[in-house]
């Protein structure tokens, strides 16, 4: 699937279009045809050390005194 845009009372809105096929048994298939995804690089030997520990809380905050109305 292809999709392109055009604008319509200011707004960009999609239009699907047929695209060539990846499946190789396809009447439509092209080959050679890259996929529009990047490709997914090894991560760094950082990531993999283990997650980040996060920060300790602070001391709970104590509850503000409400002002009471003598009614």
């Amino acid at each position: 699937m292809v999709v392109r845009r055009h604008k319509t009372l200011g707004v960009f809105v999609p239009v699907w279009g047929s695209g060539p096929c990846r499946n190789p048994r396809c009447a439509s298939y092209e080959e050679g045809e890259e996929s529009g995804r990047p490709e997914v690089k090894p991560a760094s030997a950082a990531s993999e050390a283990g997650p980040v520990p996060m920060a300790e809380p602070g001391q709970p905050r104590e509850p503000r005194a409400t002002m009471e109305r003598d009614s």
